[in-house]
């Protein structure tokens, strides 16, 4: 059955999250044996992407991650497009409650408790009527929450926000999905090459900006001694105390202003490297903790910047040969350890790791700046993770975000070994 003869069931497939149409794919395509298909490599997304955009052609194409494959959940991202233009990104297919939460994250009249009340009586009625995203957005507009210019930006955001994501997320492959994105979401779109091209834009100013701020979920916090000194206007330094007196992270500042992440980014990187402001991790710091092995103190040094901004206590030893004695001293949940190092490989201290009593529960990860398939076997073989060392300045982001998503990861996994 197609989307075009499957009318009647619309509104019950409007709100279903991504992994529920994908198991219902009989209900939107026939099959997915009749769907497009095509691999990428790490940071080839961005060059394979727009040889698949094709005008004439309505729905979205479905992209899962080698790095994200093995999750109990599946992991989905999803780019909804119509005639050659891109029109929505998300986790989930566009419906009524994702036009609700795209409203409420980048349009700054939804924070007024009035258009919150109007909203919540939508939603209200987006359950008990099954409204379809245009119905819906028709109410928006009509009660004066949103409008076309809008709706546009805050998608346009939306869609910038999700690349600077998953551009990084590394290889894996798509497949398109066919469904009425066209009159689901009735706008103009964005052009594929204008969108990737800013988004490549955007990950160079993301790679400096990291330098100063490693991830947004640091929480800034005054440098009094650098405003004191500065002598700031009043009316300036209350505006810099008001944007972090919640002591918020900065990723909450930006939801919290309807703003683009990487324009907070901007303006705290420019207060940070004035000494205006500091950061901190978020809340207190996490009871976990990591360990880097690396002969490398320049590597060591950068580990240490990034994990301990994500809120880890971070140990560091330089010598191999005393690893293990340090391991067992500190008792780290995650341990990060370098291939190549002299007198004792990565691979040798992991089998003295796995074979010491005390320690065989403790998460590894492989760190090597040799992206040899032989030794990503190894690393799979011994039970460990496996990440690549940056080795210019430009993998430097790919590799934060990596760390952001494998550290949890790793800690869930320790966590759940020892439980059994």
């Amino acid at each position: 059955m197609t989307i075009d003869t499957a009318k009647s069931d619309r509104s019950k497939v409007d709100n279903l999250g991504a992994a529920d149409i994908v198991a219902s794919g009989d209900r939107l395509t026939g099959s997915i044996a009749d769907t497009d298909q095509f691999s990428f490599a790490a940071r080839g997304l961005s060059t394979v992407l727009p040889q698949h955009i094709q005008p004439g052609r309505t729905g979205y194409w479905q992209h899962q991650f080698d790095r994200l494959a093995n999750r109990k959940q599946p992991v989905y991202w999803h780019l909804g497009m119509a005639n050659g233009q891109i029109r929505y990104s998300g986790s989930r297919f566009w419906s009524s409650q994702m036009l609700i939460r795209v409203a409420r994250r980048y349009v700054l009249r939804t924070r007024s408790e009035a258009v919150q009340s109007q909203l919540e009586t939508i939603e209200s009625r987006i359950r008990s009527e099954a409204l379809n995203p245009s119905q819906v957005l028709a109410m928006m507009k009509q009660a004066n929450i949103i409008n076309e210019a809008q709706l546009l930006a805050a998608l346009r955001t939306k869609i910038l926000t999700d690349l600077d994501l998953y551009l990084l997320m590394g290889s894996g492959s798509a497949k398109f999905i066919a469904a009425d994105v066209d009159v689901q979401l009735p706008i103009a779109g964005f052009s594929p090459i204008v969108l990737l091209n800013e988004a490549q834009q955007r990950q160079v100013q993301w790679a400096q900006l990291r330098k100063l701020i490693p991830s947004m979920k640091l929480c800034p916090i005054l440098g009094r001694a650098a405003i004191e000194k500065a002598n700031l206007p009043n009316s300036q330094q209350r505006r810099i105390e008001t944007l972090i007196q919640s002591e918020q992270s900065l990723s909450a500042i930006a939801e919290d202003l309807a703003k683009d992440s990487l324009e907070v980014a901007k303006m705290f990187a420019k207060l940070a490297s004035m000494g205006l402001v500091e950061f901190k991790p978020p809340g207190k710091q996490t009871a976990a903790s990591v360990m880097v092995i690396d002969d490398s103190p320049v590597l060591l040094s950068q580990f240490q910047h990034w994990v301990s901004a994500l809120g880890y206590a971070v140990t560091i030893c330089q010598d191999g040969n005393s690893a293990v004695a340090k391991i067992l001293a500190t008792k780290p949940s995650v341990v990060f350890i370098d291939i190549n190092m002299p007198e004792i490989s990565g691979f040798e201290l992991v089998k003295q790791i796995r074979q010491h009593p005390d320690l065989q529960r403790i998460s590894l990860a492989i760190l090597t700046g040799e992206q040899k398939l032989s030794n990503k076997w190894r690393a799979q073989w011994s039970g460990c993770e496996f990440l690549t060392k940056p080795l210019t300045t430009a993998a430097i982001a790919d590799f934060q975000v990596q760390l952001e998503e494998l550290i949890p990861r790793l800690l869930t996994a320790s966590a759940s070994t020892i439980e059994n």
